[in-house]
């Protein structure tokens, strides 16, 4: 049989599903980089929510972890967290407006870590282990959130062109004359993000680079020509990996967009699909953003929660996937569960939106603190021909032999799905086992698909057992001409 390779690949589902229907649900492509390999991609499972410990009832706002101290945030309660005991100690209490915070630490400089959450700011001192009251700020309006760089706290204000910076290596202090003010726009400022000694400030059509000049008076000033006419449509959708910067975007023309940028020239990463997404959500500003690096892959994730959809960036291969929390009950797909998240020397940590679940974020784990997993790859259309074919054998490449010793999962399936008539309706599902445990010359095949036209033909695959799930290098078809050719 031929080797279909386009089975893998991202999701890309357009505006009209007669012309593309991609779907990609947790999974993830990688491409093997030696070219002498026969078998070029791969879909591996993405991480499963492996539960630590639980804190509270309420949603995770976020996590730090930095010189073996790991901090969250759970409702309105700053826990510290020793991960080898997986013991929580409350430090404290931080306002709750049901958004996530911001964590900065001026480190064994200071010895302070600031937190920004429901408008206030407060210093949790690391040598006394001491939370303090809210910091009295000479702000007009609240603070939003908090960085650091050269020995000073950098506080974004709510609703102005200000930002403001604290006494060298003490957030304790804040003089009523220390703030520079972004004057080559006229936008509001809405997040900033320092990376590699400069200072992005994003407003809320047009974004901008500042740096420390040295100046005892006036130390940050702008880069000349480092205006980026992409502002950011929220605070908490703007993360960074290494030195590069990735937000869900607005200008001035009312478009959003997902870009990232090194510099000051932003690039699109967002597909015409994505933009039809956010164009179906109610609103998209408490767009939340997320980002890590596993095995070699920097993943963003941007979660909607008004859309209830989770959408996943992975700048390796520059492709687009989606995250969900499956409900088995009523057959439903909604947002990924994961909220705030760190790193830390031992794991990655992330929370839980709606309880006080804290994970680890692990490839070996195939299952979100015990709930299903569904991993789902709807396939791009066979051919734009629209010849009928009769499509006698579909073989899916697949690591075989990973079920599980006992219950759910010893003798996993694929479940495979057909549509002959552009996606609108769909085959009752056929199983094809994936191989119990040992197995290792199991085949995933389904036979007489039936007769359809080439240009409406659409196969899904999809997974529930909570195995681990390896995909590749494609698809194999054999298929013969049908009647009735147009």
């Amino acid at each position: 049989m031929a080797l279909w390779p386009q089975f893998l690949g991202p999701a890309y589902r357009a505006r009209s599903q007669a012309i593309a229907a991609d779907t990609l649900i947790n999974l993830y492509l990688e491409v093997t980089e030696n070219s002498a390999d026969a078998k070029q991609s791969t879909y591996y499972g993405t991480p499963g929510l492996k539960l630590l410990l639980t804190v509270g009832t309420q949603s995770c706002r976020g996590c730090f972890s930095q010189d073996n101290r790991t901090f969250v945030v759970v409702g309105n309660t700053l826990y510290e967290l020793n991960l080898t005991t997986l013991v929580a100690t409350n430090r404290g209490l931080i306002a709750n407006d049901g958004k996530p915070v911001a964590f900065a630490t001026n480190g064994r400089g200071g010895e302070q870590l600031a937190i920004v959450g429901g408008g206030q700011l407060k210093i949790f001192t690391l040598t006394t282990n001491v939370l303090s009251a809210a910091i009295a700020l000479p702000l007009t309006n609240a603070p939003v959130t908090i960085d650091f760089m050269d020995g000073y706290f950098l506080l974004l204000e709510a609703n102005t062109i200000r930002i403001w910076f604290s006494g060298l290596e003490n957030g304790l202090t804040w003089n009523a004359l220390d703030f520079f003010s972004v004057s080559q726009t006229s936008d509001n400022n809405v997040g900033l993000k320092v990376v590699r000694g400069r200072i992005y400030v994003f407003g809320s059509q047009n974004s901008g680079i500042f740096y420390d000049s040295g100046n005892a008076t006036t130390p940050f000033v702008p880069y000349p020509g480092s205006i980026m006419l992409e502002g950011a449509v929220s605070p908490w959708a703007i993360a960074v990996l290494g030195e590069t910067v990735y937000w869900l975007a607005q200008d001035n023309q009312g478009r959003n967009r997902m870009v990232s940028t090194t510099a000051a020239s932003p690039t699109e990463i967002s597909t015409p699909p994505i933009s039809f997404a956010l164009a179906s959500y109610t609103t998209i500003d408490d767009a939340e953003a997320l980002a890590y690096e596993q095995e070699g892959h920097p993943f963003v994730v941007w979660t909607f929660p008004t859309g209830d959809q989770s959408w996943a960036y992975d700048a390796r291969e520059q492709q687009w996937h989606q995250r969900d929390n499956w409900d088995q009950a009523s057959g439903s797909s909604h947002r990924w569960r994961a909220r705030g998240l760190c790193a830390t020397s031992t794991l990655l940590l992330t929370g839980d939106y709606a309880t006080g679940a804290l994970y680890a974020l692990d490839l070996d784990t195939f299952q979100d603190n015990g709930a299903m997993i569904r991993r789902a790859r709807r396939a791009p259309y066979l051919s734009a021909e629209n010849q009928f074919i009769f499509f006698r054998r579909f073989e899916l490449g697949i690591q075989e032999g990973v079920g599980l010793t006992s219950g759910q999962g010893s003798n996993p399936q694929l479940i495979l799905s057909v549509s002959r008539d552009g996606a609108q309706t769909w085959t009752p599902p056929v199983t094809a086992t994936m191989g119990a445990q040992g197995q290792y010359t199991n085949r995933a095949v389904w036979r007489n698909l039936g007769r359809a036209r080439a240009d409406r033909f659409v196969v899904e695959v999809t997974v529930t057992d909570p195995v681990r799930i390896v995909i590749g290098p494609g698809a194999w078809l054999e298929a013969a001409a049908g009647t009735g050719e147009l």
